[in-house]
């Protein structure tokens, strides 16, 4: 079975909001929820691969820091390995090019979203970390005095 390497961005703006995309229309899963990200390319690295589909489906810059979580799903015909990174927003105009929509929501929320189920994973993991004030400093992965903009 082929595992294919994804990407997803854990986007936090001034507020400590985190921003998700809603899947385009001709998607199977359309009507869901992600974190921002896309598959890798043949030899790009997965930091290549996010800031790539960021500009692709978005039209954003964000510095990609470290990777946050991994999960591993079994989707039937292939597995994922979804790679979670924390990234530092460039704020500027979100352009839905691939997605139907975006929005910022806080991260208490985060788990009453539609998510794909690894990016349900990824949320889980992230609320017990804000939770356990783990990532008290979102100082660092947002850009100060901006993220009005949806």
């Amino acid at each position: 079975m082929d595992i294919v390497p994804v990407t997803a961005a854990i986007i936090f703006n001034a507020q400590g909001k985190v921003l998700l995309a809603r899947r385009g229309h001709g998607d199977p899963q359309g009507s869901r929820w992600e974190f921002p990200g896309g598959k890798l390319q043949r030899g790009e690295t997965p930091e290549e691969c996010l800031r790539r589909e960021l500009q692709e489906e978005l039209g954003i810059e964000a510095e990609v820091q470290g990777v946050f979580h991994a999960v591993s799903q079994d989707l039937g015909d292939r597995s994922i390995l979804l790679l979670a990174y924390l990234c530092k927003w460039k704020p500027g105009p979100i352009e839905l090019r691939e997605h139907r929509e975006c929005r910022w929501i806080c991260a208490k929320d985060l788990m009453n979203m539609d998510l794909l189920e690894a990016d349900r994973l990824v949320a889980m993991k992230l609320a017990e970390k804000l939770g356990n004030g783990e990532l008290g400093g979102l100082g660092d992965f947002h850009a100060q005095g901006t993220g009005n903009r949806t």
